[in-house]
């Protein structure tokens, strides 16, 4: 993989997040470009650089989106990174099924990796506000944050089918394994 295409894919992706994606929220509810992203390294990189890349794009998004706890902010590196590469170990271990340039599998796989990464998120800050003055970043029930991530998710999906067309078209600028010849 081209570290400087996804590093250029991973900023252009985070901007996005942080500034244009809110016009398009519904029900509360935002779409990311970044478990796009996430998705489409996953289903396309090397094993290692897909592990990696989805790592990075996590950690970049723990310390991109801080959290509120008890009024002070705070960025936390860890959950997403976990959750993305969890979900990276998801998509790896299906994608010799899967036709991996389809738009479809890519949406799948965008599901796939915020899903787990919305597990994972949860659970963490969950075991976090179990301890003695633990506080979590959300008001009440850990299963209602955790619904309102798998709502996003979902909203996400949709949103994959174009961003993975879009991917497709610069697919041989990423030097993936299946972009170059074979000799």
């Amino acid at each position: 993989m081209s570290w400087s295409a996804f590093i250029l894919a991973a900023a252009v992706a985070l901007t996005m997040d942080a500034s244009f994606m809110p016009v398009f929220e519904f029900a509360g509810v935002t779409p990311s470009l970044v478990g796009c992203l996430a998705a489409f390294v996953a289903l396309h990189a090397e094993r290692r650089a897909a592990w990696w890349g989805c790592w990075v794009l996590g950690l970049l998004l723990d310390l991109s989106s801080p959290v509120s706890i008890a009024g002070t902010v705070l960025f936390v590196p860890g959950p997403h990174a976990l959750g993305f590469a969890l979900g990276a170990a998801g998509v790896l271990s299906v994608r010799s099924e899967v036709m991996r340039r389809s738009m479809v599998a890519a949406a799948a796989a965008t599901l796939a990796v915020l899903v787990l990464a919305s597990l994972v998120w949860t659970s963490l800050w969950s075991l976090r506000g179990w301890w003695p003055d633990g506080e979590v970043p959300w008001a009440g029930n850990a299963l209602v944050e955790l619904w309102h991530l798998l709502l996003a998710s979902a909203y996400t999906t949709l949103l994959a089918l174009p961003v993975a067309w879009l991917l497709g078209r610069t697919f041989d600028h990423w030097g993936f394994p299946a972009s170059r010849r074979r000799r």
